[in-house]
C-alpha cells in the first residue's frame, strides 16, 4: 500500500506541474501577440528612415558612418531577464561568444554590454568581461529605456573609445521560430541596419532609390538628426524582436513541459491501476484461500 501511496503523490505532483506549465504557456501566448505586433509595427518606421537616409546622404558623410581600423569592439547581447524558455538565452550567449572569439583572434579588445539578466550571469560564469548590464528592459522594451544605451554607444564611438559595435539578438521569424543573429550597429550602415529591422538579408532587399529632393532644412542638417535616430531605432527594433522571440520560446518550452507532465500522469495512472488491481486480486485470493481452509 505504501508503494501505491507514493505513486499517488507523484501523480498529484505531476498534475500540479502540468497546471502551472499550462498557465505559463497561456500567459506567454498572450504576451507573444503583443510583442509580435510591436516588433512588426517598428519595422515600417525603421525602413522608412533607412530609405530616407539613402536618398538624402548621397555624397554626404556623418561621423557615425565613418569606418576606421578596428582595435576595440563592444558586443551588445540582447537576451531575456528570465529563464524557462528552453535554450533561447544559451543560443544567444553562444553566438555572442563566437563573435567575441572571432575579434579576439584578430587582436582586438572585446567587451560585452548585456540587455537582460541571463546574458550577464552566463557571460560572467564563463569569465567574459561585462562592461555594463541593463535589466528590466527585455520583458517590456520601451524606446525611452533603450535610447540612453544607444546614446552611450554613439558617444563612445565618436570619442574613438569603440571602433565597432555589434548587436546579438533573436531575429523573430514566426511564432514558432526565432534565430540568433547579429548586426553591425556602429559604424552606421544602411545595409546592415535594413537586414536587422526587416528580417531579410541585404541581397534580398530592394535597392534604395536615388531621388532628388528639395529639403528644408538642408540635407546636411537632416542627416545630422536622422543618423542618430536610425541607430536608436535599429537597436530598439532588435530588442523588440528579442522580446517576441523570448515569449515564443517560452510558449514552446511550456507546451513541451505540459505535454511531458501529461504523459507522466498517464503513465503513473496506468502503473497505479495495475498495482491496485494486483492488490485487489491478492486480497481476493487470500479470502478464497481462507474459505477453502475453513471448509
Amino acid at each position: 500500500m505504501a508503494n501505491l501511496r507514493d505513486i499517488r503523490k507523484r501523480r498529484r505532483s505531476a498534475g500540479n506541474t502540468r497546471k502551472i506549465t499550462r498557465t505559463m504557456e497561456l500567459v506567454a501566448s498572450a504576451k507573444l501577440k503583443k510583442a509580435q505586433d510591436a516588433a512588426a509595427a517598428s519595422r515600417p518606421y525603421a525602413e522608412a528612415l533607412l530609405e530616407m537616409v539613402g536618398n538624402l546622404s548621397g555624397g554626404l558623410t556623418h561621423p557615425l558612418m565613418k569606418t576606421r581600423p578596428v582595435s576595440s569592439v563592444v558586443i551588445v547581447v540582447s537576451a531575456a531577464d528570465r529563464g524557462l524558455c528552453g535554450s533561447f538565452n544559451t543560443n544567444l550567449v553562444d553566438l555572442a561568444i563566437k563573435r567575441g572569439d572571432h575579434h579576439l583572434r584578430q587582436g582586438r579588445e572585446v567587451e560585452y554590454l548585456c540587455i537582460g539578466k541571463k546574458a550577464v550571469s552566463t557571460l560572467a560564469f564563463l569569465g567574459r568581461e561585462v562592461a555594463a548590464s541593463h535589466a528590466g528592459i527585455a520583458g517590456k522594451p520601451q524606446l525611452a529605456k533603450v535610447t540612453p544605451i544607444a546614446n552611450g554607444l554613439m558617444d563612445d564611438f565618436l570619442a574613438a573609445k569603440v571602433d565597432l559595435v555589434e548587436v546579438v539578438y533573436a531575429r523573430f521569424v514566426s511564432a514558432s521560430r526565432q534565430v540568433p543573429d547579429q548586426l553591425v550597429l556602429l559604424p552606421a550602415g544602411a545595409a546592415d541596419a535594413h537586414a536587422s529591422v526587416s528580417g531579410v538579408r541585404p541581397a534580398a532587399r530592394h535597392a534604395v532609390r536615388n531621388l532628388d529632393f528639395i529639403t528644408i532644412p538642408s540635407p546636411e542638417e537632416l542627416v545630422e538628426v536622422i543618423i542618430p535616430t536610425m541607430v536608436r531605432t535599429v537597436l530598439y527594433s532588435a530588442v523588440l524582436q528579442t522580446t517576441a522571440g523570448e515569449h515564443s520560446a517560452r510558449r514552446i518550452a511550456m507546451k513541451n513541459a505540459s505535454d511531458a507532465a501529461g504523459d507522466m500522469v498517464k503513465s503513473l495512472t496506468t502503473v497505479y491501476n495495475r498495482g491496485r488491481q494486483g492488490k485487489i486480486t491478492q486480497e481476493i485470493a487470500e479470502i478464497v484461500g481462507a474459505v477453502e481452509a475453513m471448509a
